[in-house]
């Protein structure tokens, strides 16, 4: 087969922008290779002057170092269905460099064919070197243009059978009813006549969505529900030259019975640039395949056949369908802003996202199904009916409400008080209310009396003049009254009379959103931007440039603000699904966020398993009865409980706890072994300690149990300052040895104070001994000497009667005088020995020590 069509090389720096590529698929481009900073496409039709252009003009906004070179080339299918690009020798051997800005070179031949595109200009440039040498021209693009695809589909699905039996009435009923979920999930429209279902699809992606979608649908129900299923025959034709009418089988130039049930059929065309995740099967209707334009189908991949790759979430189409533009206040289509059920809301709703974040899919679908019953009728009844009871339809609802909370009365309530400077501290630092007139002019604003609450500014800013309070209140009248130009005047002296820039950055905020429903997207993301430079932490001016980029059809490119934006805050990604706003993209998105959510599912799942193994090593390092062992364990039961809920917050949440749980885990083990290593040391000081003072005991004997008692505690100690505590096993040890040996240390230095006492007292006697010693051989010296002498010198002086005292009674004299010099010996060796034994203690250890 070969297939008439253009080429597209494509060359950049660094790495390519994931948006360029998903521009290229959905305008219908086939990804043929990449090699080294380039890739080359090929498309079937001109749409790839339609892609080019889009990206042109998103490269005026978005630094893109792009080369894009379009010539005119074939595709070749092989009989194995392998592809090959066929292109002049000449433009295969080019070179190219890689501009700073985004560039596309048009070949004069692939000019002409493009040169009927409304909105592109083709401006005739040298070539550069190393380009073939032809008259290449630059392509530039109209910005006020959309360049939609010209890509569409209709789709006819045929049941098989006898439609007068029951069997099939009821099977196809069943099937029909899955068919209707999935066409609804897509967003795709249908119709049935005479049990033909008839569908369009308006782009690529939608396409592939829808492919994956029937054909999982169609493997589920097989294998899980076969009295639900129904075989059909299904065939996609491209809508150029057709309308969407009753009449569509009939226009197919189709044999219906030749087809196989179950698979899509379409052109081979429409079959490759499904891309990945398909199979392309012959149909066989003809004996040799000649034209991209003949018939096949498809099936899934074994690696894709269990994947549907789009979010399962229905929002109510009742909600956000509408014959008005977007209200000003909560962004639905139902209302004016007058009509607003926003205006009468208090207070922001802080809680709402926690409550929104405790829902899965399932849970949010059924409330949007509520909602949907609730609005049969009158919407705006139906609507304060919701509001009115409590329930899963009222939180989503009120959540829906939230998402656009920063444009409401009730942020602007807020704004009136707020006394810091940045957000979001400011918003929550309020003084009390005043008694400025301006409270009773918004009261009557609210009663939708209008005109008297201008009548009554007026008022206002005569007696307060540079009171920004007046022009914003002013701002909001004369847009509900549809002066929205004047409305931004006003807004822009709120910002000059401004006092601090939250206050700035909230008028500023205001002007962007009079801009975005204006469809002035570019001027209303400038203006967020400004926000952003005014308060960096005020994510929804960052949130409202993805919103404007999905207005103005850039879905892709709004994906990097809301992927950033969900790293951030993960209830971001909640709130992109329930935006009303976001329904031109809404499939997009859903199809985008669905990696992230797959991802983030597959991890929490490990992380549930994990948790579980968590506990058992808690138990491994601590005992149940540690502190951190009690606080880890009830934030694993907290998390376990989120594990429960499928929606990506607790799902993150999860991640984010298991991970500050690792973290405080292994910061706690390096704590306490750090304190263990100095409680250890700090034990082996005391130890040391009672080593020196047991050492002077002189009855080594009576130490056998102390010794026994010591040796084990400085066997453990030695091993405890020798061991790394990073091993779960040797850290609980430590832990239970550090106890013991506590109660150890107490023990022995219980036992230390008995033997400092018997050794202190052994000493002492020592002393006192030693002296009394010395004492007695001294007296008994003078007793000896003395007495003899008194004999000898009494007889001299004639002393007859003490001579002859003496000499009778000299050893009882003697023994007295003994007695009582040993009583005087033995107090003054004890007085001697109680006033120096401190000296004398501490002189023979430093001498015992060698440092005396």
């Amino acid at each position: 087969m070969v297939a008439s069509g253009y080429g597209l090389w494509v060359n950049w720096s660094g790495d390519l922008n994931p948006s360029i590529i998903q521009t290229f698929q959905d305008y219908g481009g086939l990804h043929l290779a990449t090699e080294r900073g380039q890739a080359l496409w090929f498309f079937f039709s001109t749409d790839v002057f339609l892609a080019l252009a889009r990206l042109e003009i998103w490269g005026k906004f978005n630094r893109l170092p792009v080369f894009a070179q379009v010539f005119s080339a074939k595709l070749l299918f092989s009989s194995k269905r392998e592809i090959n690009l066929s292109v002049d020798t000449v433009l295969a051997a080019q070179t190219a460099i890689v501009p700073d800005e985004f560039e596309v070179w048009v070949h004069p031949r692939a000019r002409e064919d493009g040169k009927g595109l409304p909105g592109l200009t083709f401006e005739e440039h040298k070539p550069y070197t190393g380009l073939a040498s032809a008259e290449w021209s630059l392509l530039h693009a109209d910005s006020r243009l959309p360049y939609q695809s010209s890509l569409g589909w209709y789709g006819v699905l045929k049941p098989l059978g006898n439609p007068l039996e029951k069997g099939f009435q009821a099977g196809w009923r069943e099937f029909f009813k899955e068919v209707e979920q999935a066409f609804q999930r897509l967003k795709i429209k249908f119709m049935l006549f005479e049990n033909y279902v008839f569908f369009q699809v308006d782009n690529l992606r939608t396409l592939r969505l829808w492919c994956k979608e029937y054909l999982h649908l169609i493997g589920s129900l097989k294998e899980e529900a076969p009295e639900r299923y129904w075989p059909c025959v299904q065939a996609l034709v491209d809508r150029k030259g057709l309308n969407f009418n009753n009449e569509l089988h009939k226009k197919v130039r189709l044999d219906w019975d030749q087809l196989v049930p179950d698979f899509p059929h379409m052109s081979y065309r429409n079959a490759y640039l499904l891309g990945e995740g398909f199979e392309v099967h012959d149909t066989r209707f003809n004996a040799d395949s000649s034209s991209v334009d003949d018939w096949c189908n498809i099936n899934l991949t074994l690696s894709d056949s269990d994947t549907i790759g789009i979010l399962p979430v229905d929002i109510s189409n009742r909600l956000v369908a509408g014959a008005h533009n977007y209200c000003f206040y909560c962004g639905l289509r139902t209302h004016e802003p007058a009509a607003c059920p926003t205006r009468h809301f208090e207070d922001l709703d802080t809680s709402i996202w926690n409550k929104v974040a405790a829902m899965d899919f399932e849970t949010i679908n059924t409330g949007f199904r509520t909602i949907d019953a609730a609005l049969q009728g009158d919407v705006h009844e139906g609507v304060k009916t919701v509001l009115g009871r409590e329930g899963l339809d009222n939180v989503l609802l009120r959540a829906v409400f939230s998402v656009t909370d920063t444009f409401q009365l009730r942020m602007m309530r807020r704004m009136w008080l707020a006394r810091g400077k940045e957000y979001p501290k400011g918003v929550d630092e309020l003084a009390p209310k005043d008694d400025n007139p301006i409270w009773g002019t918004l009261n009557t604003m609210l009663a939708g009396e209008l005109i008297p609450a201008e009548k009554e500014l007026q008022q206002v800013v005569i007696r307060f003049p540079r009171d920004f309070r007046s022009r914003t209140i002013n701002g909001f009248i004369a847009m509900e009254r549809g002066d929205l130009i004047r409305a931004q005047q006003l807004w822009k002296e709120g910002e000059s009379f401004s006092t601090s820039p939250l206050l700035q950055a909230y008028h500023v905020f205001l002007q962007g959103r009079n801009l975005e429903i204006q469809g002035r997207f570019q001027q209303a993301s400038n203006m967020y931007k400004q926000v952003l430079r005014l308060c960096p932490q005020w994510l929804e001016a960052l949130y409202r440039q993805a919103v404007c980029q999905v207005k103005m059809g850039f879905a892709d490119q709004a994906m990097g603000f809301l992927l950033g934006l969900i790293d951030k805050d993960p209830h971001m990604f909640n709130r992109v699904l329930l935006d009303p706003e976001m329904e031109r993209g809404h499939i997009q998105i859903l199809s985008a966020l669905n990696v992230p959510w797959t991802e983030t599912e597959a991890k929490a799942g490990q992380m549930r398993d994990g948790l579980e193994k968590l506990r058992l090593d808690i138990a491994t390092w601590f005992p149940e009865e540690h502190p951190f062992a009690e606080q880890a364990l009830a934030r694993i039961s907290r998390l376990l409980q989120l594990a429960q809920v499928k929606n990506f917050v607790p799902f993150m949440g999860l991640l984010q706890g298991r991970e500050r749980l690792d973290r405080d885990m292994q910061m706690r083990i390096n704590q306490e072994a750090r304190d263990l290593k100095q409680k250890f040391k700090y034990y082996l000081d005391r130890l040391a300690y009672i080593r020196d003072e047991a050492a002077w005991f002189p009855f080594p004997g009576i130490l056998i149990e102390f010794n026994k008692q010591y040796n084990m505690c400085a066997a453990n100690l030695n091993w405890a300052l020798k061991t790394h505590f990073q091993v779960a096993e040797t850290f609980k040890r430590a832990q239970k040895m550090a106890e013991v040996e506590e109660e150890r240390l107490k023990l022995l230095e219980t036992r230390l104070r008995f033997l400092r006492v018997v050794r202190d007292a052994t000493l002492f006697m020592l002393i006192m001994g030693k002296t009394f010693f010395w004492l007695e051989l001294a007296f008994m010296l003078l007793t000896l000497i003395g007495l003899p002498l008194t004999i000898y010198y009494g007889q001299t002086i004639m002393a007859d009667w003490a001579t002859d005292l003496v000499v009778k009674q000299k050893w009882q004299i003697q023994k007295g005088l003994i007695l009582i010099l040993s009583v005087l010996a033995l107090g003054v060796a004890a007085l001697r020995t109680a006033v120096v034994f401190e000296k004398v203690r501490e002189k023979l250890f430093r001498k015992a020590r060698g440092l005396g």
